[in-house]
């Protein structure tokens, strides 16, 4: 989409009775100049001009460095700024990866942390619901999540890694479950 930092700016008034309303199939930016032909770069700004003809609406994009102005002829012109080629965005495992990974790390006590923070992620999806906090018979604080999926509820230990720790947790996930 092309992003427009000024208004249209109409040439014909409104408000003349005499004067038909054009045809308002407004062609596609063309992506290049008109006078040089060069390919518009992201972030680049330009002007676009509309001029009315007989056989319809014709459209001319000028790179900010060649705009002469507005043409006599115009119906409309206005600026506008080449959008930027916006980044992929990573996308997260299915649901069903995420859940048997939760089950996979029960079995590595080593690994109870990334568990942990694997069960805060499942409750931000959604997949886990918050029960309460608990303390087990050992002194240690447990987290109760019920799994919807499943119809499960399960006791995880809260072990929130050091911040040291939690850029390796952080990494060992990406590199599991973002694609």
């Amino acid at each position: 989409m092309w992003k427009n930092d000024l208004f249209l700016i109409v040439r014909r008034r409104l408000f003349d009775p005499t004067h038909q309303t054009p045809n308002l199939d407004i062609p596609k930016p063309s992506k290049t100049c008109s006078v040089t032909h060069r390919e518009f770069s992201p972030g680049e700004a330009f002007f676009s001009v509309l001029i009315e003809e007989p056989s319809g609406v014709r459209r001319l994009d000028y790179a900010a460095e060649n705009w002469p102005g507005p043409p006599s002829n115009v119906t409309g012109w206005w600026k506008s700024t080449v959008p930027s080629t916006p980044e992929k965005k990573a996308k997260l495992a299915p649901n069903e990866i995420l859940l048997e990974l939760f089950e996979q790390l029960a079995d590595q006590p080593d690994k109870i942390d990334v568990r942990y923070i694997l069960t805060l992620l499942l409750i931000r999806r959604r997949l886990f619901r918050y029960e309460r906090d608990a303390e087990a018979d050992t002194g240690e604080k447990t987290l109760i999540v019920h799994s919807l999926k499943q119809g499960t509820t399960f006791e995880i230990p809260v072990a929130m890694p050091s911040a040291a720790r939690l850029k390796e947790v952080q990494d060992y996930l990406d590199t599991l479950l973002y694609q």
